[in-house]
């Protein structure tokens, strides 16, 4: 009886290792290098993240873990890359592969190249190249699917999406813009004025009440950018129209009073007062937001990560403890593993707020004030925009995600 016993749980012990071997791959991503402004790799580096995280199997590494230990190491990705360091800093991440694109100009054109490396080995486990045809204007998209197809995916995800427009008012199609301009970002149709919204400089509560307020093409809706959509704005600003050489504020905040500001003369993306005085360019979610239907359940891809989101909100208001708990101890749709928002998630959340028919005024996040502290915690108000930071006795809206 008791060799029977040993070799059920030798058997179990060979069954639980073989599924660990066949868990995820931990990739760490990489900034591109090459000869783009740091805006513009940040943007390629999302790309080649979504791209990861869409490929069965693999796991996209948290961003700070990444920066963290590139910072020990004092570590600058340049335009010659060992991949043998590039194995070794892996290794100190606790990743499987590192994923990274190298940028080259030619002729006006851009040459593209993705690469995997096994960090126990230090050899290309993949690659692909590409090359764009009108310079700077395709080259995301060319980036985009450059490292899908490195990783076996179709050049464009179009399984399962849909676009959820605006009830309320029709969606502005691409014939009707005139004068405004369009930038793809992670799937959301972002449409920018061809002019600033006030002639002068303004506060940032000046700024955010100006976008807020405005009924400018016929549309409603307008707000400022994010600090990821500003960035973009600059890397990609040859698309747009009549930009100050100047700062241009965006909705993120960083401390306190102070919001993150892009300059337009030069690349620089840094948190300012808000009673500096910048210019103010709205843009607009144009109503629609790619998402995936998983039986009932909206999911979004956002910053590398694949998340899924309730349709409704739990029914009431609570306070923060809550609200977590309410959250955490859901079935809904046969997960298990919902939990609030980060606040930069539900600041993306509060962008596309009528494709995901999120109806209440202010929302919990589960980003405290503090670090390790539940006292006051960031929400989100939904009808000015504006991100707090509140005693968690106050009662708030919830509506709860999950990382797919």
């Amino acid at each position: 009886m008791k060799r029977i016993n040993l070799l059920t749980i030798l058997l179990v012990l060979i069954l639980a290792g073989t599924a660990n071997g066949q868990g995820e791959f931990k990739v760490a991503v990489f900034d591109p290098v090459g000869e783009v402004s740091q805006n513009l790799k940040i943007i390629l580096r999302e790309e080649l993240s979504n791209a990861v995280v869409n490929t069965p199997g693999y796991l996209v590494m948290e961003r700070e873990l990444i920066d963290k230990v590139l910072a020990e190491n004092k570590f600058q990705m340049t335009g010659h890359v060992d991949d043998g360091q590039i194995g070794e800093l892996g290794k100190k991440m606790g990743a499987n592969y590192v994923c990274y694109a190298s940028i080259s100009s030619v002729g006006g054109n851009y040459y593209i190249s993705c690469k995997l490396v096994d960090v126990m080995t230090a050899k290309i486990e993949r690659q692909n190249t590409g090359i764009t045809k009108s310079g700077l204007d395709d080259l995301v998209i060319v980036a985009a699917n450059v490292s899908r197809e490195m990783l076996g995916q179709a050049p464009k995800r179009t399984n399962n999406v849909v676009s959820r427009p605006v009830t309320s008012k029709p969606v502005v199609q691409s014939n009707d813009f005139g004068e405004l301009s369009e930038l793809n970002m992670m799937g959301l149709s972002l449409l920018v004025m061809p002019v600033d919204e006030t002639p002068t400089k303004t506060t940032w509560m000046e700024a955010n009440r100006a976008c807020l307020e405005s009924t400018a093409y016929g549309m409603t809706d307008w707000r400022l950018p994010t600090k990821l959509e500003i960035s973009s704005m600059y890397a990609l600003r040859i698309k747009l129209k009549n930009m100050e050489t100047y700062w241009y504020w965006s909705s993120t905040p960083f401390e306190k009073d102070e919001y993150f500001r892009q300059a337009f003369d030069a690349e620089k993306l840094v948190p300012a007062s808000g009673r500096a005085k910048s210019f103010v360019r709205c843009v607009h979610s144009n109503g629609v937001i790619n998402l995936e239907d998983h039986n009932g359940v909206w999911g979004f891809s956002f910053y590398g990560n694949n998340y899924e989101v309730m349709p409704e909100d739990i029914a009431g208001e609570f306070r923060w403890e809550e609200a977590r708990n309410a959250c955490e101890m859901s079935n809904a749709y046969g997960y298990n593993d919902w939990y609030l928002p980060e606040i930069n998630v539900l600041e993306f959340m509060y962008n596309n707020k009528i494709a995901l028919n999120m109806l209440g005024m202010w929302y919990w996040s589960s980003t405290p004030k503090k670090q390790g502290s539940t006292r006051a915690m960031f929400e989100k108000n939904f009808e000015d925009g504006k991100t707090y930071d509140t005693g968690s006795n106050a009662r708030r809206s919830v509506r709860c995600i999950r990382k797919n």
